[in-house]
């Protein structure tokens, strides 16, 4: 048999320990030294550098191809912010999500029900690792202006915004910590991106898993239960069963208010992720229209690649929430369920009808996290894209 795998939060132990790092941890720490270094980094990294970055539009020169280059990386942090706000506001409900997954009711009971549950703990581990290597990867080529600065001896370019607030001989003075600051800022955004977007990636995955460990249990809701002959004749067959559906019908409950505690955690982020990412579309787009060298273009093209894909796989995972919470009305039609009780009848309507409103997770109250909703964000960005051109010309 299977060992039992209880510990579904086993998959989030990086995440976690970079939420330490990057001083967004949850849970309570009574360390005093740790609260204190919570509030410098927050300060440094985030909120200052996230000022300086806005202040700095008002002294970028009047050209559309500067002002667009700066603002996708805008886009950027502001999504980024927003997903620090919600570690530092919602603490107790992260731990509360964290909690309910290693709650009694989670758990499978049977080997089919553990062998989905490994399979979703292993994906978001290879998830993790995939989305890992590209960030890491891309956030690489910072050091190229560094590189090309000390070997052929060129002015040395900031990697995300010009600083023009400072005049330039403070700016000469201090090029490389300013340098340092932005490459330093930018690769602990990447960070927060790269261990927030997995982390909720990975409760979807993990929604999905739940919901065909309750499929299996449906399925096989009338079976009976492998139990010595003596107990059989002490067993009613027909109690065992609605005790059985009966248990479905609180794991659906429990799955739904996970969907409603995960949703109401990071339903800001989300509105906030998908409009900056469609607008950082939008100016991707426009950015093609005006010249530049070709490995620029190559990076914009990387650059928004990434970006739809940071909607579409949360879209596609979300679409498949809903398809499977509703698929299971059929599953419990898979059952031997024409001999059963008046009572087990009753509750399979009961369980039929609760089914009938799928389950989802909404962004802002105002998109489901669906493919349809990726098609309109999609149609929106172009939609931006041709009056921004139009008005252009």
């Amino acid at each position: 048999m299977m060992k039992m795998e209880p510990h579904q939060i086993d998959c989030f132990k990086i995440q976690m320990k970079f939420w330490k790092f990057l001083a967004i941890w949850p849970s309570d720490d009574d360390s005093r030294s740790y609260s204190y270094y919570s509030k410098a980094f927050i300060i440094i990294f985030v909120f200052v550098y996230y000022f300086f970055f806005s202040i700095n539009f008002y002294f970028l020169p009047r050209r559309l191809d500067i002002f667009i280059d700066d603002l996708m990386f805008y886009f950027t942090d502001c999504s980024v912010l927003s997903k620090v706000l919600t570690f530092l506001l919602m603490r107790e409900k992260i731990v509360a999500i964290l909690d309910v997954l290693e709650s009694e009711i989670f758990q499978p009971n049977d080997d089919e029900g553990r062998a989905i549950i490994v399979k979703a703990k292993k994906f978001n581990i290879m998830y993790y690792k995939a989305v890992a290597f590209v960030s890491v990867t891309s956030n690489g080529t910072l050091l190229s202006p560094l590189l090309v600065h000390f070997i052929k001896g060129s002015a040395l370019l900031f990697p995300v915004c010009s600083y023009g607030f400072f005049s330039e001989s403070f700016r000469n003075m201090f090029v490389y910590p300013l340098y340092f600051y932005q490459s330093v800022g930018i690769t602990f955004h990447m960070l927060y991106n790269l261990n927030v977007d997995t982390f909720f990636l990975g409760l979807l995955v993990f929604i999905i898993a739940q919901l065909e460990v309750l499929d299996v249990k449906l399925r096989k809701v009338t079976d009976e239960n492998k139990l010595d002959d003596a107990d059989k004749e002490n067993i009613d067959k027909n109690k065992e069963a609605v005790m059985k559906i009966n248990k479905c019908i609180v794991h659906f409950d429990e799955v739904g208010k996970f969907c409603d505690l995960v949703e109401e955690v990071f339903s800001v982020t989300l509105f906030v992720q998908f409009g900056m990412a469609s607008c950082i579309i939008c100016v991707c787009l426009m950015r093609f229209t005006m010249p530049a060298p070709m490995d620029y273009f190559l990076f914009l093209g990387t650059y928004m690649c990434v970006m739809i894909l940071q909607i579409m796989v949360p879209c596609w995972y979300g679409t498949r929430i809903m398809d499977k919470s509703s698929l299971l009305a059929f599953s419990i039609y898979n059952c031997d369920w024409t001999s059963t009780s008046r009572q087990f009848k009753s509750n399979m309507r009961l369980f039929v009808e609760r089914t009938n409103k799928p389950l989802s997770i909404t962004g802002g109250k105002m998109f489901c996290l669906s493919l349809p909703a990726f098609t309109s964000i999609m149609n929106s960005a172009y939609s931006f894209f041709t009056l921004l051109q139009q008005m252009n010309d």
